[in-house]
């Protein structure tokens, strides 16, 4: 089901914040709202609805009359002679035929009777171009969704590692203090210090490097969002683990429900039943048409152009022409073979698309369970690491180890962390991707 668009007061809030240059502060459901009320090609699609909706209007019309007025004028500049026998000699006789002015207007009804089917066939055509349209629209919306989820959780992950060097930065510093401490008592080299001090050093151009990708992340949600570069923009989230809906189902369950709700297979099949009824309407050519017709007009004729109105005439008819195709040159049976080869491209792209979408299932579903069981495991290693951090410091304080030990540990904790980070990441992108898969996004 498409969403109904922005509420008024939300447009006019982001309007309002563009203007005014403040920061937006935005979460997921908002930041997928703004993507749909900016993205162009969601306007084009929308568009693209409306001219099918247009189309079947048009369609329709084929079954109903046609009225229109006309009028016209002719002016003889030399007049027809007409001949014939003259009964009482052996000559002939001649005369001028007609007026130099001749004026008719009046009006003509066509109503089409039995046209082959050309007209059903153009009318359930139609409609089917309309249930592409819509799924067109759906789409393209779960296409701008799935981006504004990656880009919001790509800022969101780079807030997280940002996170992450400012806790290694900060333990780095731990381990310089407690060197320092140590070696004022005589029981650390300066060599520990220095290479202490170097470890604090490397972690300052990372930070910096963290905090620039977090720009970056922000620049393309902005990009996304279809708003300014210098708009800022605050992600209240943070990324966390939500729970696996999936987790239990099975892939032939969840293909099923993809087979009833795809977009691009409900396009597949529509754009095969157009084919089919391309075949009708071409088949149509070959089959007789019947319409039926009324004119009523005057008609006025004078030598000069001082028209009255004693010099129109009326006339009143009405008749059915009936009209069978014979021979076209075989251009009807090749515009049915073009329709029949089109049905057959139909079919196999069908083919194509349902093995597609599998493979895609299949994929975002094993994403899934892979990266939930990595964001299990690394939450207990980053307890691990901890704990072996803690060790080592305790172990170097008492010289049971070196400062290169507790280094490794600060290191091991660190990765950990980035890891966790990195799966929790991974994990909510292939819950996105799967939800778009089965078009819930």
């Amino acid at each position: 089901m498409i969403k109904n668009k922005l509420p008024l007061a939300l447009i006019a809030f982001c309007c309002s914040s563009l203007m005014l240059g403040q920061t937006l502060e935005i979460d997921l459901q908002k930041a997928q709202d703004i993507a749909l009320e900016n993205n162009p090609q969601y306007k084009l699609a929308e568009e693209a609805l409306s001219k099918a909706k247009a189309q079947i209007t048009e369609t329709r019309g084929g079954f109903l009359p046609s009225l229109s007025a006309f009028s016209q004028y002719q002016r003889a500049w030399e007049l027809p002679t007409v001949i014939f026998d003259d009964p009482f000699s052996d000559g002939k006789i001649e005369f001028k035929m007609g007026t130099e002015h001749t004026l008719v207007y009046g009006l003509s009804f066509q109503q089409p009777i039995y046209l082959g089917g050309a007209v059903w066939n153009a009318y359930k055509m139609s409609q089917s171009g309309k249930l592409i349209a819509e799924a067109q629209l759906e789409s393209t919306r779960q296409n701008v969704l799935l981006q504004a989820t990656t880009a919001y959780y790509g800022l969101l992950f780079s807030k997280s590692v940002i996170t992450v060097m400012e806790q290694a930065f900060a333990t780095s510093n731990e381990n310089l203090d407690q060197v320092h401490k140590i070696r004022s008592v005589g029981q650390a080299s300066d060599f520990d210090v220095l290479r202490a001090e170097v470890q604090v050093a490397n972690l300052k151009p990372l930070l910096i490097s963290a905090k620039n990708n977090a720009k970056l992340a922000g620049s393309r949600l902005l990009m996304v969002l279809g708003l300014e570069n210098n708009q800022k923009i605050i992600a209240v989230d943070s990324l966390k683990f939500v729970s696996n809906e999936f987790r239990g189902l099975a892939l032939n369950d969840l293909y099923s429900r993809a087979i009833q709700v795809r977009s691009d297979i409900k396009i597949m099949d529509e754009q095969k039943y157009i084919m089919q009824k391309q075949v009708a309407l071409a088949r149509s050519a070959l089959l007789p048409s019947l319409v039926f017709g009324t004119n009523y007009q005057f008609q006025g004729q004078r030598d000069d152009f001082g028209f009255t109105n004693n010099d129109f005439y009326k006339s009143f008819n009405s008749s059915f022409s009936l009209s069978i195709p014979l021979f076209g040159g075989f251009q009807t049976a090749g515009k049915i073979q073009q329709a029949k080869a089109g049905v057959r491209e139909a079919e196999y792209q069908t083919d194509a698309l349902y093995q597609a979408v599998s493979l895609e299932i299949e994929t975002a579903y094993l994403a899934i369970n892979e990266k939930e069981q990595s964001v299990s495991t690394q939450s207990k290693i980053i307890d691990q690491a901890a704990e072996a951090l803690r060790l080592a410091r305790l172990r170097y304080a008492e010289g049971l180890s070196t400062q290169l030990d507790v280094m490794n540990a600060e290191g091991a904790l660190n990765q950990a962390r980035m890891n966790y980070q990195q799966s929790l990441f991974d994990y909510n992108i292939a819950i996105a991707q799967l939800k778009k898969a089965l078009n819930e996004l």
